[in-house]
C-alpha cells in the first residue's frame, strides 16, 4: 500500500516526499531534529532544479502568492541595519529562518507530483508523530507514579512532556490542531477504513487529555472554543444533528471526567478569572500593558530585531515592574515592537490573505481556518514565534495547507 504513494515518483520526488512526511513526524517530538531535516529540504531545491531542469513545471498560479509571506523575515533582516545589540539580532534572525525557508521551498520546487492523497499522507504523519508523543509521555509518566511512587504532578504541566520538554502552550497547540485535522478527517471523509478511524478518534481523545495535563490556561480555553467551532460545523454545514449531539454529549462527559481526575487545569483557568477580578493584576497583564506603551513607543519601523527585549527590560525596570527578563506574551505586540507596523501587516498577512482567498474561490477548508484562528488566539496569550517550537511548525503546517488550499486545487482544475 506505502509503495503505491511512490510508483510514479523520480527518485528525487521520492526522496523529497518522504523528508516532508518524516519532517511532519517530528515536529511534534523534536524541534532539533525537525531543523535538520528542513536543512535537507532545502538542499533538494537547488538538486531538483539542475536535474530536473527540462521536466519541471514552470506554472506559478498562486504559488507567487509564497513570496508575500517572505515579507516578515525580509523586513527583520532590514532591521539588523539599526538594532544595537548585533549579536541577539543575529541569534533571532537564525531562529526564524523558517520565515522564509518554507515560502521559499513551496515557491521554487516543483510539487506538482503531490495529488491530495500525498499531502493527507503528511498531515497523517504529524498526527502520528503527535500520538506518538503522547502516548510515550503518558505511559512513562504513569510508570513513574505507579511503579516509581512519583507524585501525581509527574503527570502534569511540564513534568509530563518529560520525553522532550517543551512549553505547554506549545505542545497544547500542536494537540489543538491534532483535534482539528482529526475531527474535520472523522467526518468529512465518507469512507474510511475501520484502522483510519479508530487512528482519529484515539488522537482526538489523547490530544484533548493531553491539553487538560499540561495545565495550558490559553490551550483548555482554545481547545473548548474549538470544539465548539467544530460541533458547530458539524450541525449545520454537515448537518449530522445526531451524530452532533452524541459526540458532543460524549465529549462533555469526558472533559468533566478529565477535570475530575485532573482538576489542577480547571483550577489554573478558575484561579486567573479570580485574580482578574480582583484588585491583584495578573503578570500577563502587566506584560501586556507594558507591551503596548512600548510598541506605541516604537511602531513606525520598531527597535529593531536585536533591540526587542532589550528596550522591554528598560521598560520594566524604569516602571518598576517585576517583570524580569519576559517577553510581552503576545505576538502581535511583540512583532510591531521588532519590526514597526508594516512587520505587524505582514503578520496578519498570514492570517487575512488564506481568508480573502478562501471567500474569493469560495472554497473553506474549514481545517485551515481554524488553524488559522488557534494561530491568533495563542498568539494574544504567547509570543508563539520567539521560539522554534512555534516558529517550525507555524510555517509548516501554513504552508501545506495554503499550498493544498490554493495551488494544488488550482492546478487541478487548469
Amino acid at each position: 500500500m506505502i509503495k503505491n504513494y511512490f510508483n510514479k515518483l523520480t527518485t528525487l520526488q521520492a526522496i523529497e516526499y518522504l523528508l516532508l512526511i518524516i519532517l511532519a513526524f517530528v515536529i511534534p517530538i523534536s524541534w532539533q531534529l525537525a531543523s535538520k531535516l528542513t536543512t535537507l529540504l532545502v538542499l533538494m531545491i537547488p538538486i531538483r532544479m539542475i536535474a530536473e531542469k527540462n521536466k519541471r513545471n514552470n506554472k506559478l498560479g498562486n504559488k507567487k502568492l509564497f513570496l508575500t509571506f517572505t515579507i516578515t523575515y525580509l523586513l527583520y533582516g532590514i532591521s539588523m541595519l539599526y538594532t544595537s545589540n548585533i549579536a541577539e539580532g543575529w541569534q533571532n534572525m537564525e531562529k526564524k529562518l523558517s520565515f522564509i525557508i518554507f515560502p521559499v521551498f513551496f515557491f521554487l520546487s516543483d510539487l506538482s507530483y503531490l495529488s491530495p492523497k500525498h499531502t493527507k499522507t503528511i498531515f497523517y504523519s504529524f498526527a502520528t508523530g503527535l500520538l506518538l508523543f503522547i502516548v510515550i509521555n503518558l505511559c512513562w509518566g504513569l510508570y513513574d507514579y505507579i511503579i516509581l511512587d512519583a507524585p501525581l504532578q509527574r503527570l502534569l504541566g511540564w513534568e509530563i512532556t518529560k520525553l522532550h520538554p517543551i512549553h505547554h502552550t506549545y505542545i497544547a497547540m500542536y494537540c489543538c490542531f491534532g483535534i482539528v485535522y482529526c475531527f474535520v478527517e472523522l467526518f468529512d471523509i465518507k469512507q474510511k477504513s475501520s484502522t483510519c478511524t479508530a487512528f482519529l478518534v484515539t488522537t482526538t481523545i489523547s490530544s484533548t487529555l493531553f491539553v487538560v495535563l499540561v495545565e495550558s490556561r490559553a490551550g483548555i480555553l482554545c481547545m473548548i472554543l474549538l470544539y465548539a467551532f467544530l460541533f458547530a460545523w458539524l450541525f449545520f454545514v454537515k448537518k449530522k444533528r445526531r451524530t452532533t449531539i452524541v459526540a458532543g454529549c460524549s465529549l462533555v462527559a469526558l472533559v468533566i471526567m478529565f477535570f475530575v481526575l485532573f482538576p489542577s487545569g480547571w483550577q489554573r483557568i478558575v484561579k486567573t478569572q479570580q485574580t482578574l477580578s480582583s484588585n491583584t493584576e495578573d503578570i500577563r497583564i502587566t506584560l501586556l500593558r507594558a507591551g503596548i506603551d512600548v510598541a506605541t513607543e516604537n511602531w513606525v519601523v520598531g527597535t529593531g530585531i536585536g533591540d526587542r527585549n532589550d528596550v522591554l527590560v528598560k521598560y520594566y525596570e524604569e516602571n518598576n515592574l517585576p517583570c524580569g527578563d519576559l517577553n510581552s506574551h503576545n505576538q502581535f505586540i511583540d512583532t510591531t515592537i521588532s519590526i514597526g507596523i508594516l512587520g505587524l501587516l505582514s503578520l496578519l498577512s498570514y492570517l487575512i490573505v488564506p481568508i480573502i482567498l478562501s471567500i474569493k474561490n469560495r472554497q473553506y477548508n474549514f481545517a485551515f481556518l481554524l488553524f488559522l484562528f488557534m494561530i491568533a488566539f495563542n498568539s494574544v496569550f504567547e509570543a508563539v514565534f520567539e521560539s522554534q517550537t512555534g516558529i517550525l511548525f507555524f510555517n509548516f503546517i501554513f504552508c501545506m495547507f495554503f499550498f493544498t488550499s490554493f495551488v494544488q486545487k488550482q492546478d487541478k482544475t487548469q
